[in-house]
């Protein structure tokens, strides 16, 4: 299907997107366009412009600091993340997610992690690992740039709190000291699919004995109308040792806070919080396999 008229506007900054984006409420930014371009396909969207920032000079960094680490979420592409060496030391869960969306050809050129906070879809993957990691999002508006944390950015399916003349600037993510493992794994219909369930796990371990000092786990998927963090899952693993035990018992939670929905491409909503069970115990096992 073609996709209906709309105006164009090339931008030099993002102050510039946010005069435009104020001035009408039904603008909207371009970046990659992974999901932008099939809506407007399929004229589920029927924007007035579309304001290109690609020209927009830096937007498109991932800046490693003592306390936390800064992704320029506007541009970032997701091969940007999979490829950068410092995080797979640092946060593995992140390059795990990038490399797990879509193909390559999405990964390089359609796909931002931005555009995927944006978009909100209840399915999509990043959402569940900057859950995890506790990361915010900082936007930039009329009225200049507040900080929200990613559970609290998105509302529900499609929707989240920015409002008008708002768009997000950038994605902090805080950078935790001492022995930290995390993992990202997602069960998916076929390579590159959206998630079935998807599971980030966040652990910060304490020494001599390993137990458990703080926990982050992300899902989705298995939320109902947004991605969740599993509070009750985390409670499971903090100051205990991650024995099987222990960890079965954080799956076993996880499943329960879930509240998945059915659906012809993923299955029941029984099976789907069967599910949870098992990614979360896997997503635990693997951060702490490295």
């Amino acid at each position: 299907m073609y996709p209906p008229k709309f105006g164009y506007v090339r931008v030099a900054s993002l102050e510039d997107a946010v005069k435009v984006l104020e001035a009408d409420e039904n603008a909207k930014i371009l970046a990659g366009g992974q999901s932008l371009m099939p809506m407007l396909k399929l004229r589920l969207i029927r924007p007035s412009y579309l304001i290109d920032i690609n020209r927009v000079p830096n937007l498109s960094y991932i800046n490693i600091e003592g306390d936390k680490i800064r992704i320029g979420g506007a541009l970032v592409r997701h091969h940007q993340v999979e490829i950068n060496r410092e995080l797979w030391k640092i946060y593995p869960a992140l390059p795990e997610t990038a490399i797990q969306i879509g193909d390559p050809q999405i990964r390089n050129l359609g796909g931002t992690m931005a555009g995927s906070l944006a978009h909100a879809d209840p399915a999509a993957d990043w959402p569940a690992t900057l859950i995890a990691l506790r990361a915010s999002v900082r936007i930039l508006g009329p009225s200049g740039t507040r900080e929200v944390p990613v559970e609290d950015f998105i509302t529900g399916p499609f929707t989240t709190v920015l409002g008008r003349g708002e768009v997000i600037s950038e994605i902090v993510i805080p950078r935790l000291g001492g022995t930290v493992k995390s993992s990202y794994v997602k069960l998916e219909r076929k390579a590159g699919d959206f998630a079935v369930v998807g599971v980030a796990v966040m652990l910060k371990l304490s020494p001599p004995d390993g137990s458990v000092e703080d926990a982050g786990i992300g899902i989705t998927a298995a939320g109902g109308p947004r991605p969740f963090r599993a509070r009750e899952a985390e409670k499971a693993l903090i100051g205990r040792k991650p024995t099987d035990d222990v960890i079965e018992d954080a799956a076993e939670r996880a499943m329960k806070e879930s509240s998945p929905i059915s659906d012809i491409r993923g299955g029941s909503a029984e099976y789907k919080r069967a599910m949870v069970k098992v990614m979360t115990r896997r997503a635990i096992k693997n951060a702490l396999s490295r």
